[in-house]
């Protein structure tokens, strides 16, 4: 999905482009709000008169509201008026499918999520389609205004189509190869609905585009490192996410960081995932425990439990995180000298211990990595309060409101 980049697109000068400059007004609204129509017109290059024209046809169609008023200016003139997305306009559903379970939510057209249930995945791709329609029609039928329920984004893990929501590959589902996921859910779902599929790790990172920090949504090069069951990664070259030629792009969690290393799942030794993964941390932690013979590893089952324990000074818990930080540094080497970014945000629970694997991110990259490029690299966790793949999957839809065709 591309992202319309605020600070290098300029105006429309042509009528017949007038929908662009509506698309440029809405995102502008949307990325600063509250935002007053002096400050839009400064903010895109549009004339004044023009971005009022635009903000009446907005307001009449509903996509924004106005409400709150700024001071008086020193010199004189009216008080600014501001104005904001309206978050009833629309809403979207998103369907993050992930390993052990599958998260199905509810937003409204601000981003906001307003419902969210999970549910366990199952063996198959088809018992799974099967739990997640059920609760796909209940929302649906409780949705505010179930008639603007625009869409559906779902999030699938490993290379797949997104035209078709087929996956091609994801070994960490467990279904195997060449799944039709998407055919089974719209077969299951019988709702006249448009669905639309993307990796997880890319999702995330139109998520961080969209929702993040400031810092995050104006950054023009970008890798999204998204540390779970596995390892993806979700990259932004320009101001837009990258899929890769065959839309397999940014699978470094399946670069090889020591060839004589574990075998992964890929069918390569020795990759990133191994090392770093959730499953892979958890596995070296509990090894430790049971050669030391230290029962505190009996109540540790996440690595949110493992971060908990870190936290009461369980220095087995410390140093299994740090090791897990050191792999993940040696990981962002390649990345940051083949992507060059200038910001990689991280995601998943082990960023919950950032002030514990953050200083051992650093550490390994400084020893690594060329101070020139380092000197221009910013690494931060994820600012986002759900799982970023989710709330991608509902950016997912409503981005379609905010590209040039979609204000229709």
């Amino acid at each position: 999905m591309r992202k319309i980049d605020l600070n290098r697109t300029g105006p429309a000068r042509h009528h017949a482009l007038r929908d662009f400059n509506e698309v440029l007004v809405l995102n502008a609204i949307r990325e600063i709000q509250p935002i007053s129509r002096a400050d839009i017109a400064a903010h895109t290059g549009l004339e004044a008169g023009t971005v009022s024209k635009i903000v009446a046809r907005l307001l009449a169609s509903g996509f924004v509201r106005e409400e709150g008023v700024g001071p008086a200016s020193p010199l004189g003139g009216r008080k600014k008026r501001f104005l904001h997305i309206n978050p009833d306009k629309a809403y979207a559903l998103g369907i993050d499918v992930g390993p052990r379970e599958i998260t199905i939510a509810l937003s409204d057209f601000s981003g906001r999520i307003l419902r969210s249930t999970a549910v366990s995945n199952q063996p198959s791709p088809q018992q799974a389609v099967a739990e997640v329609a059920k609760v796909v029609r209940k929302m649906v039928r409780h949705a505010p205004d179930r008639t603007r329920v625009e869409g559906i984004g779902v999030s699938l893990m490993g290379l797949i189509d997104p035209a078709t929501g087929r996956v091609l590959a994801g070994e960490n589902l467990g279904w195997g190869q060449d799944v039709p996921f998407g055919a089974l859910l719209k077969d299951a779902l019988q709702i006249e609905l448009p669905i639309y599929f993307e990796n997880d790790a890319r999702l995330a990172a139109l998520a961080e585009l969209w929702f993040g920090k400031d810092r995050v949504r104006q950054a023009r090069e970008l890798v999204f490192l998204d540390v779970g069951e596995g390892i993806g990664s979700g990259i932004v070259i320009g101001g837009q996410i990258y899929s890769g030629s065959v839309n397999g792009a940014g699978e470094f969690g399946h670069i090889s960081i020591d060839p004589t290393g574990p075998a992964c799942s890929c069918g390569g030794r020795g990759c990133l995932e191994v090392f770093a993964s959730d499953p892979a941390t958890l596995r070296r932690f509990h090894a430790v425990c049971r050669t030391e013979g230290n029962v505190a590893g009996a109540s540790v089952s996440s690595v949110s439990d493992l971060v908990k324990l870190a936290r009461q000074g369980n220095s087995l818990a410390i140093e299994a995180l740090r090791q897990t930080a050191e792999y993940l540094g040696r990981g962002l080497v390649p990345i940051a000298y083949s992507v060059n970014p200038e910001l990689i945000v991280i995601g998943g629970p082990i960023t919950e211990a950032w002030d514990i694997i953050y200083p051992e991110l650093r550490r390994t990259l400084t020893t690594q990595v060329n101070r020139f490029y380092l000197g221009y690299l910013t690494i931060v966790r994820s600012s986002l309060e759900h799982k970023p793949s989710l709330v991608g999957c509902i950016a997912l839809v409503l981005a379609r409101a905010f590209s040039f065709s979609g204000l229709g």
